[in-house]
C-alpha cells in the first residue's frame, strides 16, 4: 500500500473525510472533508478549502452557480445552467466533480 493510500485511509477512519457517494459517470467513490479535518490535518484542511473555493469561483464565472462573491461567506445557489446536462458536459473533469460535490452538499442540507 502506498503512503498516500495509507494517509487517505487514516483520514477516512478518523473522520476527516466522509464518503459522499459514487460518481455516476466514472463509478469512483467521492469524499468530502468534515469539520474534524481541521484538527486531524490543518494544512490539508486549508489546502482543500482553497481548492474548493477556487473551483467555486470557476463555476460562478462560468454561470453554473450563483453567489455574491463580495460576501465573506456567500450563499451558494445552483443556476439553471448547472441542471443542463449538455452544459455540465462542457466543464472539465475537476469542475464537474466539484459541481457534483456542491450539489450533493446543497441537496443534503434540504
Amino acid at each position: 500500500m502506498s503512503k498516500s493510500n495509507e494517509i487517505f485511509d487514516k483520514l477516512v477512519l478518523t473522520g476527516g473525510l466522509r464518503f459522499a457517494g459514487k460518481d455516476p459517470e466514472t463509478g469512483e467513490n467521492m469524499y468530502i472533508k468534515t469539520e474534524m479535518l481541521k484538527d486531524i490535518d490543518p494544512k490539508l484542511d486549508l489546502a482543500l478549502g482553497k481548492y474548493f473555493s477556487e473551483m467555486a469561483m470557476r463555476l460562478w464565472e462560468k454561470g453554473f452557480i450563483d453567489m455574491d462573491v463580495t460576501d465573506a461567506n456567500p450563499i451558494v445557489k445552483l443556476s439553471e445552467k448547472s441542471l443542463d446536462v449538455d452544459q455540465v458536459k462542457s466543464l472539465d473533469a475537476n469542475e464537474r466533480s466539484a459541481l457534483k460535490q456542491l450539489m450533493k452538499i446543497l441537496f443534503d442540507k434540504q
